[in-house]
């Protein structure tokens, strides 16, 4: 008979495994002791509002941190460490680091488990798989930081996270959808070139949109890399963070990275940050770009856009672990969101597969649309208002968050000019994409020269409503609380409330709104808010998400007849012919109607997905 003694100790066994199965310290990826004694025997010297290091420096222009950095993997890295060492201390970090409790602290023995499970499932397998180069640059991050390499390491593998564990999520949960969270990211770019720009010139459009709301833009970095081995290159991110950094180099390549969510992906194989680093560093050209990504072990789900100035060509590449599909530039244009557009991989896309969120369409059919609007016209004054585009594809509205290019989690804007080496960066609070584009001459910056470009400033969009505007930054404020903390529900709930007010045909504050009061029991309260969303114009998505919570609300009530009238009105919208396939009822959405038809949603259900509270998708399930 089994014991509980062995019981105990295979649990002991295991979570001994679990412990050593964790990222290293990377001192395996630390430089000679000539190196580290010159650098750490060299000290930071502030002279003019600069900070130096040896060759290196930082300053910080407006809103934007600027680094020029020389030297090997490790030497960049030091010096990106040292020179934003408060910067990566106080940015996002810490919160990419944890994806458990976004660095926020406090222990409980389910959160130590997954985080182990994590070390194990993710991140020690991705430190295997990549190449030394990027691995050193961490550590001499970390190094000259002095935040801790596994941290850094963590916080530049906080996608990898994501890609890896949705593929699980998703096939342990599709039949229930319940406590599981369906995140998908929000990037967007385009590019225009020949017969569909403004005189033939090559524009590059990009948007990165991610959390660390208030963190990422605060400590925005533009890096001038003079590496000592490869091609000098320009990109942009955040204070410690190489992740979603798009770039250009000195070639004219331009490169734009995107999260997606493909059934084919291991963390045996190499990180967006070491593609990133490697496609800038040494490509010349698309082939040799496509070369990189083709011939080395791919730890990534993921769309590359790769841009040759020179050549004024440009390819798509939906990149899984198993393949890379190669979708070309078509009359001079290219979009790219956060779903495959080739029949290739949508065979494997989780978003294309059960419509998870109608924004990823949503933006790659409004970047078309505006392209082919503006056919021929496009230069970087439009390509910024492009990427800060407020009208949402499915209501022909302007709206303020989710399904729209301008997302209130956009961290990182972008337009480049790779022919003449030139781009102009977006500078302020989240969305980034609504502030002024500061422009910069690459071929001057790179020397030191504060360059000046003409036009010196893109302006970018310009809301039809000022209010809206308004509106937004209202609930980006209750949006970067919930980061920080989220139980400031009350002080949420008061910023969304305002947003309301100042912006009354955003369906999605009611649908927030609702749903706070739902976990503060007041239920008659949030019926009467969805009601207020009710005849507002929306989309079929938003429509039976509004009929979803008026059944929960009224199965809370213990109104049953009342609940199920509104989860058969969903029924009768999945019965709908819809005009576009890309916009049927998402299939979260769907599976949580079943379930309540055929159980009542219980108190006990109020951690399930559809009733939780997240601000980058509409909640979660539209």
């Amino acid at each position: 008979m089994l014991t509980r003694r062995f019981f105990v100790g295979r649990i002991l066994l295991f979570l001994l495994g679990l412990s050593l199965s964790c990222t290293s310290t990377g001192l395996r990826y630390t430089p000679s002791k000539e190196v580290r004694h010159t650098l750490k025997n060299e000290q930071v010297r502030i002279v003019d509002n600069k900070r130096y290091f040896g060759d290196a420096w930082m300053e910080k222009r407006g809103d934007l941190y600027f680094l020029h950095l020389k030297g090997s993997p490790y030497e960049v890295g030091y010096q990106h460490g040292v020179l934003m060492r408060d910067e990566i201390k106080q940015g996002v970090v810490k919160a990419y680091a944890d994806p458990i409790n976004a660095g926020r602290g406090g222990f409980s023995l389910m959160a130590w488990a997954l985080g182990k499970y994590l070390e194990w499932k993710v991140y020690r397998p991705f430190e295997k798989a990549q190449p030394k180069d990027i691995l050193e640059e961490l550590k001499g991050i970390a190094d000259g930081s002095g935040v801790p390499y596994k941290t850094i390491f963590k916080a530049n593998h906080d996608a990898g996270v994501h890609m890896v564990m949705m593929p699980v999520l998703v096939k342990s949960n599709i039949k229930k959808f319940t406590k599981s969270g369906i995140e998908v990211s929000a990037c967007s770019t385009f590019v225009v070139t020949k017969e569909a720009s403004l005189n033939g010139k090559t524009i590059v459009g990009r948007n990165t949109d991610y959390h660390g709301l208030e963190g990422w833009p605060k400590y925005q970095t533009v890096s001038f890399v003079e590496p000592r081995q490869g091609y000098k290159y320009v990109e942009l991110g955040t204070a410690g963070i190489l992740m979603w950094t798009p770039g250009m180099n000195e070639k004219g390549i331009v490169l734009c990275q995107h999260m997606m969510f493909y059934d084919d992906v291991t963390p045996n194989g190499w990180s967006i940050p070491a593609f990133t680093d490697e496609i800038l560093r040494k490509a010349d050209s698309i082939d040799s770009a496509i070369e990189i990504v083709q011939n080395n072990p791919r730890g990534v789900s993921c769309g590359f856009v790769i841009i040759d100035g020179k050549t004024k060509d440009t390819v798509a590449l939906e990149v899984s672990t198993g393949s890379v599909a190669i979708r070309p530039l078509e009359d001079g244009m290219l979009a790219m969101t956060n779903m495959a557009i080739l029949k290739e991989k949508q065979k494997i896309d989780f978003v294309v597969k059960y419509h998870l969120n109608e924004g990823c369409p949503g933006r790659y059919f409004r970047l078309m649309q505006l392209i082919k609007e503006n056919y021929g016209k496009i230069d970087p004054s439009l390509a910024a208002e492009f990427m800060g585009d407020h009208i949402r594809i499915t209501t022909n509205t302007e709206r303020t968050t989710y399904g729209i290019l301008g997302v209130t989690y956009n961290v990182n804007s972008a337009v480049f000019s790779p022919e003449d080496l030139k781009l102009w960066v977006a500078a302020g609070p989240a969305p980034v994409c609504n502030n002024p584009y500061i422009g910069l001459d690459f071929q001057q910056e790179i020397k030191g020269i504060q360059s000046k470009v003409t036009p010196e400033i893109l302006e970018g969009y310009r809301f039809k409503n000022p209010n809206k505007r308004l509106g937004m930054y209202k609930y980006n404020q209750a949006f970067i609380l919930y980061e920080q903390d989220p139980k400031q529900v009350d002080d949420m709930l008061n910023l969304i409330q305002e947003a309301s007010e100042l912006d009354p045909e955003e369906a999605i504050y009611y649908r927030m709104i609702a749903k706070f009061l739902i976990h503060k029991g007041l239920y008659d309260e949030a019926i009467s808010s969805i009601e207020k969303a009710l005849p507002l114009k929306q989309s079929l998505n938003e429509t039976a998400h509004n009929y979803l919570l008026l059944g929960i609300l009224y199965d809370l009530k213990e109104d049953r007849q009342k609940a199920l009238s509104y989860y058969h009105k969903i029924d009768d919208l999945m019965q709908q012919k819809v005009d576009d396939p890309w916009f049927k009822l998402n299939s979260v959405l769907w599976a949580f109607t079943q379930k309540y038809e055929n159980k009542p949603f219980g108190k006990k259900q109020l951690k399930d997905r559809c009733v939780s509270i997240g601000f980058a998708q509409d909640t979660g399930i539209e």
